[in-house]
């Protein structure tokens, strides 16, 4: 095992200690855990996390830039990639 966290992440995912940051983290753990077959639907999204649409908007761009989310009809889902990670190692609620 390793003592340290790698670096900062890929450029599409913000900074620790930021908004960004958190409303990243808020919708990717939303998208990730039980998630519904049909996608999450951003307005949905933002209501049930307390957020601003806007915020969903730029988060959900920012993790499918990162290749953590997609999007699909307007609905978002968790990526191949994050589900698998969610499999391996279970993201905490």
């Amino acid at each position: 095992m390793q003592d340290q966290r790698s670096g900062h992440g890929p450029d599409h995912v913000a900074r620790p200690g930021t908004p960004e940051h958190d409303h990243q983290r808020r919708l990717v753990l939303e998208l990730a855990v039980a998630p519904p077959g049909a996608g999450d639907d951003p307005a949905d999204l933002a209501v049930a996390l307390g957020y601003p649409r806007a915020a969903i908007e730029a988060a959900a761009d920012a993790l499918v830039a990162a290749g953590l989310a997609e999007r699909r009809g307007g609905r978002l889902f968790a990526s191949a990639a994050t589900l698998a990670l969610e499999a391996l190692w279970p993201i905490a609620l």
